[in-house]
Order: structure tokens, then sequence, then C-alpha cells
């Protein structure tokens, strides 16, 4: 009798373990077909946009608390640890974040794009526009009828920034419109999907 139940209890502790190791397992390749979907995302645009540095692209775009897009300059190799980190990588003294585009508000088939920055010594490298273009790109995925944002930076051009109209011109050459004429209020429709 004591025989099969420490025989019993080893089966059940060994279950537990490769039940345990499924999930693991299965979390990983969840992350892998993740990271596949999102490279096919911007098909347009260039996977690798700072040519010669160690740098990552955390796509939280289908994470529903936290929906963005992190790119970081890293002073390491990356490793797959690194990737788990994803928001959390900005604490870290190994990882400088040098753009974000961050959603707010989605709601039903639409979608308010909140932030949009580059860092200051990376601009005018294509980050934003690669930022941008992969979050149209998905939100043609997740079948949104329209993006909106609200363009605004500073008054005066301080160094590298754009100025206003240059804002403004930047999202007009992504395929957004201004939703009254003079407005800051800017928009990007999908087409409807047959």
């Amino acid at each position: 009798m004591f025989y099969r139940n420490s025989k019993k209890e080893k089966l059940l502790n060994e279950l537990s373990f490769y039940k345990q190791e499924i999930k693991d397992l299965s979390y990983y390749k969840k992350t892998v077909e993740q990271q596949r979907v999102n490279d096919k995302r911007c098909k347009e645009h260039q996977k690798h946009i700072l040519e010669g540095t160690n740098h990552i692209v955390i796509d939280q775009l289908d994470i529903t608390n936290v929906t963005a897009i992190y790119i970081y300059k890293l002073d390491c190799p990356a490793e797959q640890w690194i990737f788990d980190l994803g928001f959390s990588l900005q604490y870290e003294s190994f990882a400088t974040l040098i753009g974000k585009l961050e959603f707010g508000l989605i709601i039903e088939n639409q979608a308010k794009i909140e932030k949009v920055c580059v860092a200051k010594k990376y601009r005018n490298q294509g980050i934003a526009t690669y930022m941008m273009k992969k979050a149209i790109a998905w939100g043609e995925v997740q079948r949104f009828s329209e993006l909106t944002l609200f363009a605004s930076t500073a008054i005066e051009k301080i160094e590298n920034e754009l100025n206003q109209s240059e804002l403004i011109n930047f999202y007009h050459s992504l395929g957004f419109e201004n939703k009254f004429p003079k407005s800051n209020n800017m928009v990007y429709k999908y087409l409807p999907i047959k």
C-alpha cells in the first residue's frame, strides 16, 4: 500500500512537472509566432532600422494592457530574456529607449495614437516612420476603420525636432489627413474591407 501511494505521488509530481514544461513551451511557441506576425506587419520598411548598432524592437501591439512599440539600443547582446522584459527594459542600465509609439484609447474599430517620440540623437533616421508604418499595418490587420492622433510639437524648432508644419507634413506623407482644415487632429482612414 505504501509503495503504491509513493509511486502514485511520484507520478503525480512528474505529471505536474510535464504540464508546466508544456505550458512554458507553449508560451515560447506563442512568442515566436507573434514575432513572425510582427515581422510581416511592416512589409514596406526594412526590419533593421539602425544598421551597425545593437538594437531591438519590442512590439506590444497585441498586448491588451499596453499597446505600444518600443525601440531600445542595447549595450549587450540581445537574448530572449531581454525581450521578455518588454516595457520594463527601460529601467535596465544596459538599455536605452530610443523610440516609442503608444496607443491610448482603442474602441470598437478605432484607435488613437497617444505618443510618438524618438530620442534626439536618433532622429531623422527613419525610426518614427518605421513605428508609424508598423502601427498602420497593425490597424489594417485589426480591421480598424481609422487611426487618430493629435499632431503637436514645440512652437519653435529646437535642434533637430520637427516644427509644427513639418510634423503635419510627416503625418500627411503617411496617409493621415486633417479632420478639419488647419486642425492638428489627424485621422488615417482605412478602406472598407469587402
